[in-house]
């Protein structure tokens, strides 16, 4: 197997995988279709470890920037960078053991168990998957589908090590875990309910800006921010599981797929026509600008140092001649 990365230039079908890696550095994958993620918290124990850490409660607006700045470092930091983080995540996340409290008193969860990992880091996986499968400008093939879901997979390093918590390797098998994890784990709860609703009305962020500038916006946020998170909603029930539409109560009218369908058409234009800049995170943006100015350093290049061996004399019939090139009038007969 190759070590190439599937968007290098030598591998087959590198031209899609260059698109989905610049599908991961745009801010739109997440916002759109970041709803996808509840998913997780369907599974109860991710619920009750969630809702005890209080970090949704706190500011559900707060914790969804900080989830948001974590992919670009996972996915475009250089490999230093990459693995630091993706390391300082599964440390934090070895820190998320207890009991539930509220509706999940004595629910026991672990961060740190390989099926819950598993569930996570697959789900995680599967909102940039389904997003780019989503909002593709024509049908896939089945291997376009892996070519999709290997590119994503090529950028992550979510693994810990237990062949139990391995994220499923293949599109085809990640769709078959999920549709028996959505079959036999998946259930409605409080908390998973709470959040698809707080996602309606979310708070002002307290990350960015002046406590008096927070308090100014507050009004305008309350009016503004249902309708600007309607084109996540609307993408999210679009593309969500079966069950998950089912646990979450959506009703998918003709009109929804027609306002679907609109918000698709406008995200492919954006992609289309938008300049990269306008559309990739800085981070992603920086990364890729590099690898085409370290391409242009490269293409000139030579491929060996080593000088060119002298051609070796040929004998009858092209063969090489042992004895050295032949002498006057050899193989002449006389």
């Amino acid at each position: 197997m190759s070590d190439m990365p599937p968007w290098h230039p030598s591998q087959p079908d590198h031209e899609l995988a260059a698109d989905v890696r610049a599908w991961l550095g745009t801010p739109a994958a997440f916002a759109l279709f970041g709803r996808l993620a509840l998913d997780q918290v369907a599974y109860r124990e991710v619920a009750a470890a969630v809702d005890a850490s209080g970090r949704f409660a706190q500011n559900f607006t707060d914790r969804g920037i900080r989830s948001g700045l974590w992919g670009p470092l996972l996915l475009f930091g250089d490999d230093a960078d990459r693995r630091a983080t993706a390391q300082r995540l599964k440390d934090l996340h070895a820190q998320v053991r207890g009991r539930g409290k509220g509706h999940f008193e004595g629910e026991r969860y672990s961060a740190m168990n390989p099926a819950l990992w598993k569930w996570v880091g697959t789900t995680s996986l599967l909102v940039f998957h389904t997003g780019y499968v989503t909002t593709y400008r024509k049908q896939l093939t089945a291997d376009q589908h892996e070519v999709v879901y290997r590119t994503i997979l090529h950028v992550t390093d979510l693994d810990l090590p237990s062949e139990q918590a391995r994220i499923p390797a293949t599109a085809a098998e990640a769709a078959a875990y999920y549709d028996e994890v959505a079959a036999t784990v998946l259930e409605d709860n409080e908390f998973l309910q709470w959040a698809n609703a707080t996602f309606d009305r979310l708070p002002v962020p307290t990350l960015v800006g002046p406590r008096w500038l927070r308090t100014a916006i507050a009004p305008w946020w309350r009016i503004l921010t249902p309708v600007l998170g309607r084109p996540a909603k609307v993408c999210a029930e679009g593309a969500a599981h079966p069950r998950m539409r089912e646990l979450l109560g959506v009703r998918w009218t003709r009109r929804r797929q027609r306002e679907f369908q609109l918000y698709l058409l406008l995200l492919r234009g954006a992609r289309r026509w938008l300049p990269r800049w306008l559309l990739l995170d800085p981070l992603a943006l920086n990364r890729l600008r590099y690898e085409r100015l370290r391409a242009r350093y490269e293409k000139p290049q030579l491929t060996s140092f080593a000088p060119p061996e002298a051609a070796e004399p040929l004998g009858p019939l092209g063969a090489v001649s042992p004895a050295g090139p032949p002498g006057p009038g050899a193989g002449t007969g006389r």
